[in-house]
C-alpha cells in the first residue's frame, strides 16, 4: 500500500512537471522523462536522509562539478593548442602562396 501511494505521488509529480514542459510548448522524450523521474526519485530520498548526510552528497557533488570543470580546462586547451598548430599552418600555406605567385610573376617579367 505504502509503494502504491509513492507511486501515485511521483506519477503525480511527473504529470506536474510534464504539464508544465508541455505548457512552453516542450515535448519530453524517453530520456527526458527517465531524467525528471530520477530527479524526482533522489528528491524523495533526500527528504529521509539526515542532515549530515545530505552535506556529504552535497560535497560530493561539489567535487564532481570542480573534475568536470578542470577536465573541461584541460579539454579547452587541448582545442587551444590545436587551433594554433591549424592556424600557424594557413599562415604557412599562404607564404607559400605569396612566393610562388612572386616566382611566376618574376618569370613572366623576363
Amino acid at each position: 500500500m505504502c509503494d502504491e501511494m509513492k507511486s501515485e505521488h511521483m506519477k503525480k509529480e511527473y504529470g506536474d512537471k510534464m504539464h508544465h514542459e508541455m505548457k512552453w510548448g516542450h515535448k519530453p522524450d524517453e530520456m527526458h522523462r527517465k531524467l525528471i523521474m530520477k530527479k524526482i526519485f533522489i528528491k524523495k530520498i533526500m527528504e529521509h536522509l539526515s542532515d549530515e548526510d545530505k552535506k556529504k552528497l552535497l560535497v560530493k557533488k561539489m567535487d564532481m562539478k570542480i573534475s568536470m570543470a578542470q577536465q573541461n580546462i584541460e579539454l579547452l586547451k587541448e582545442k587551444q593548442k590545436l587551433v594554433a598548430t591549424k592556424m600557424d599552418m594557413k599562415a604557412s600555406m599562404a607564404e607559400q602562396k605569396i612566393e610562388l605567385l612572386k616566382m611566376v610573376r618574376d618569370m613572366l617579367k623576363e
